[in-house]
């Protein structure tokens, strides 16, 4: 590795960068860490050779012919697998839901909690002040009010959504 190069630009290391490549290559770097890898394989010869040995490899295997596994593979794969294995993993396996369902698809600040309830007290001071007369204009109370109640409804409605496909989906294993 260049020892040289390290000390130049000691944001990326060699074996950072080389940890990195096959990311790299197949574009799942995040823009910042992408560029990082550029610059150093740009500067360092031992990286760029290493990236174009992975670039042959995967060429290589890219050329090769696709083949379909045989009509009985699924089969003979899940007759490998004993039953009671499969069941002791059952704590292991978990429902799957669609992406948007996850929890962690919202936002980190419209799943706190505090902003939820912050939101839902906003609404409820707006709606008060408009019924005692302290905000005369409607429109501007309904728009407190729903941008209020937004996080907490969008949370609920997801948590709802997701037990609604988690259990259609364990009423359709039984069936």
């Amino acid at each position: 590795m260049s020892e040289q190069h390290s000390r130049e630009a000691p944001h990326l290391t060699c074996v950072e960068c080389q940890r990195s490549l096959q990311e790299y290559l197949d574009g799942g770097l995040e823009k910042p860490e992408s560029m990082r890898v550029f610059l150093h394989v740009r500067d360092c010869t031992d990286c760029a050779e290493e990236l174009g040995r992975i670039e042959q490899l995967v060429a290589l295997l890219e050329s090769l012919p696709e083949r379909e596994p045989p009509a009985e593979f699924d089969a003979r794969i899940l007759a490998s697998v004993p039953y009671d294995s499969y069941r002791a993993m059952a704590g292991l396996r978990r429902a799957r839901v669609p992406v948007f369902l996850e929890e962690e698809s919202l936002p980190a600040w419209m799943r706190a909690r505090a902003v939820r309830y912050a939101g839902t007290a906003i609404a409820v001071v707006a709606v008060a002040a408009r019924l005692t007369g302290l905000l005369p204009d409607t429109a501007v109370t309904t728009v407190v009010a729903a941008a209020g109640l937004v996080p907490g409804a969008a949370y609920a409605l997801q948590g709802m959504a997701r037990r609604l496909v988690l259990a259609l989906g364990q009423s359709g294993e039984r069936a």
